[in-house]
């Protein structure tokens, strides 16, 4: 009889792009002789974390209506469900992946089931920079830091063999309520891993929404790492904690690629491709005209995140002739002082307009993201990035409220400076201020990003009504509801929202 684990994916609401991470793991414990089975929470419905319905409230992405692929959301009891899942599957271990804004969901599921005693292990961010958290609260017996492709196959196996507490290189496990460290830390070779199977999920899981279309999406792992050093991102704190192992900063060889490409096109007839890297155009130069090459023959449109002193004119124009259909460009601030000095990006805002320019001169959809509500950001810092966003049109302005996640350089600010409980989780809404700062209040946070996009749009003769607009307040809601409308009247119809399809 083989032995089962049982993976968990903590999740918010409707974000529907299957995660790798989770794909991974169940491949090589698959492979390892495991049976595995997934518990998934992105399809239970919860008004109060649905960052989808607030983010197309506020006018930064379209709607779509995922019941036309079969898409419900779940009514039913989630933890229930949960209970009623490990009853009937009888897993020999649990792995739960959760990041800090789902651990508490990751916490009460698996509180649930605790008297049944078995053996629990937990990774994602948050876990790799609090370990001591769901340790020291009994939570889980074990949490993986960093990479757990290797790691979570051996823990496995000697939990298979009995064995309550192993000493496996990036584990974390306790005594009691006492954490207790790794031996050692590793990073995997990218290169020797398999290439992840989606089985694990339900299959229509497969579809995600871009531009209010509904495509067969999955995920693409271009690296791993990233060279830049934003202060509210984890990459520096991983690359710190791996330092002695090498960088963690990877790339797949091009030709491994093109092989998983492949292999999702085969096997679960892909449309759209989502390539994940935090900054893909930091591929090194060869390797990038090779995947370009490369990629051209396979007819499937593709997206990735970069940042805009990354983009080029050049680039732009090859990407759009391989099938590159959407790019989403990093702004983050647009006051230049703040963003170099706070956020520890150093570019100009004529690099963000060149960008701009050169990806919507290439025919390539364009989403620009922004935030707000750092530490010590000023009102006026917020209207420099709306003025900025002002300067051009493109398919998508998002916004999200900053939140001071554990693993980054500006949560320890946030704490220092008195603006941030140290023992606090950041959980729920990403719509939702979490900073007490004297520049800011956590009213006016909030009603700049419910405004943010009437301010970029509407002519500045309607701001007086606009800052009405921002007070949560039925007055408030009414002059939101009025200006909406009228911004909606004035957009253009886009030209651009559908992807070819697969040729393949």
């Amino acid at each position: 009889m083989l032995f089962k684990v049982l993976l968990v994916y903590a999740n918010l609401p409707m974000e529907p792009l299957m995660p790798l991470g989770i794909a991974m793991l169940a491949t090589v414990l698959e492979d390892a002789g495991f049976e595995v089975r997934l518990f998934d929470t992105t399809l239970y419905s919860d008004p109060t974390t649905d960052n989808q319905a607030e983010r197309e409230m506020t006018g930064q992405i379209k709607g779509c209506d995922y019941s036309t692929v079969g898409v419900f959301p779940k009514l039913c009891d989630m933890g229930q469900e949960f209970i009623d899942m490990v009853n009937e599957f009888d897993p020999g271990l649990i792995g739960v992946s959760c990041v800090e804004s789902t651990y508490r969901m990751a916490e009460g599921l698996l509180n649930s089931v605790k008297d049944s005693r078995i053996p629990t292990i937990m990774g994602g961010v948050f876990a790799s920079f609090s370990p001591e958290i769901p340790l020291c609260a009994g939570v889980v017996d074990m949490v993986c830091v960093g990479e757990g492709e290797e790691a979570m196959v051996e823990v496995a196996r000697q939990v298979a063999k009995g064995e309550r507490a192993p000493r496996i290189p990036n584990i974390w496990t306790r005594d009691g309520a006492r954490p207790i460290p790794p031996p050692e830390h590793r990073l995997c070779d990218l290169q020797n891993l398999p290439i992840p199977r989606f089985d694990v999920f339900d299959s229509k899981r497969i579809y995600r929404s871009m531009s209010g279309v509904l495509y067969r999406m999955l995920p693409l792992e271009i690296s791993r790492g990233c060279p830049y050093h934003c202060t509210y991102c984890s990459a520096p704190s991983y690359q710190r904690l791996f330092s002695r192992q090498g960088k963690w900063l990877r790339f797949k060889p091009v030709s491994r690629l093109i092989e998983e490409a492949k292999a999702y096109i085969k096997h679960y007839d892909v449309e759209y491709l989502y390539l994940v890297s935090e900054t893909f155009l930091a591929m090194p130069e060869a390797d990038r005209k090779d995947f370009y090459k490369q990629y051209a023959r396979l007819g499937v449109p593709f997206w990735f995140n970069t940042r805009p002193e990354t983009v080029t004119e050049k680039d732009m124009l090859e990407l759009a002739a391989v099938g590159c259909h959407r790019v989403s460009i990093g702004l983050e601030s647009g006051n230049e002082v703040f963003r170099k000095t706070v956020l520890r990006r150093n570019y100009s805002n004529e690099t963000v307009l060149r960008a701009v320019e050169w990806t919507q001169n290439a025919g390539i959809q364009l989403s620009v993201n922004n935030m707000l509500g750092f530490p010590d950001e000023t009102r006026e810092f917020v209207f420099d990035t709306i003025r900025l966003n002002r300067q051009f049109t493109c398919d998508n302005h998002s916004l999200s409220i900053f939140h001071p996640f554990r693993g980054t350089a500006l949560h320890e600010s946030c704490v220092a400076k008195g603006y941030w409980d140290p023992d606090t989780i950041c959980d729920g809404s990403f719509s939702e201020p979490r900073l007490r700062m004297p520049t800011l209040t956590t009213e006016e946070v909030k009603g700049l990003y419910r405004t943010f996009n009437l301010y970029r749009s509407l002519d500045e003769s309607h701001w007086g009504e606009i800052r009405k607009a921002e007070r949560m307040t039925p007055e408030g809601d009414a002059a939101f509801e009025r200006l909406w409308a009228q911004a909606n009247a004035a957009q253009p119809s886009s030209t651009s929202s559908a992807a070819p399809r697969s040729q393949g």
